[in-house]
């Protein structure tokens, strides 16, 4: 039996949800939320309280399975979506799409984003970074470093620092001030 039905309650901890049937007005026993993967690689994602989906049950029970929710033009399919492209757009607004064709990533956070690995590697010819850069550890270059802006360590600029010890000849000058 296949039932068209608005989600009432969650219960995120175990997948499931109750969904109410306006021509029934009762509430689903339990039900497990359908996901693409549940085995080594999982993929979670719940519905919210208030959405429309389909649900299938065997004949005469209410334990079956949320099959999940399409668009209308109450709940529309996002603005950048075409052949190709695989979108996210969560609640706060962030989105996260692939685009299979120009093989782009595209990732707009609305707050942080925190990656915790074992070791990066980031390959690639030339690397952006617009706005500030704050590095607890040591920065190790290999190649050179081009500034358009002053340079300074512990307070010391480097184009406008003086030397102390100055002598003509082969002695070498005091550190820098």
């Amino acid at each position: 039996m296949i039932r068209y039905g608005t989600v009432t309650s969650i219960f995120p901890d175990k997948g499931t949800v109750k969904v109410t049937f306006e021509d029934l007005n009762i509430p689903s026993a339990e039900i497990p939320v359908l996901q693409g993967r549940t085995e080594k690689t999982k993929h979670y994602s719940m519905p919210k309280i208030g959405e429309s989906g389909i649900c299938i049950f065997p004949e005469n029970s209410f334990s079956g399975f949320y099959l999940g929710s399409g668009y209308n033009d109450a709940t529309p399919i996002p603005i950048s979506a075409k052949e190709g492209v695989e979108i996210t757009v969560f609640n706060d607004g962030t989105i996260i799409s692939y685009d299979e064709k120009s093989s782009k990533l595209y990732i707009n956070c609305n707050n942080k984003i925190e990656i915790v690995a074992q070791n990066i590697k980031i390959t690639c010819p030339k690397t952006e970074i617009i706005g500030d850069i704050n590095v607890t550890g040591t920065i190790d270059v290999k190649g050179s470093v081009n500034a358009s802006e002053e340079v300074s360590a512990k307070g010391i600029e480097l184009s406008e620092h003086t030397h102390s010890g100055v002598k003509a000849g082969g002695d070498t000058t005091g550190g820098p001030q």
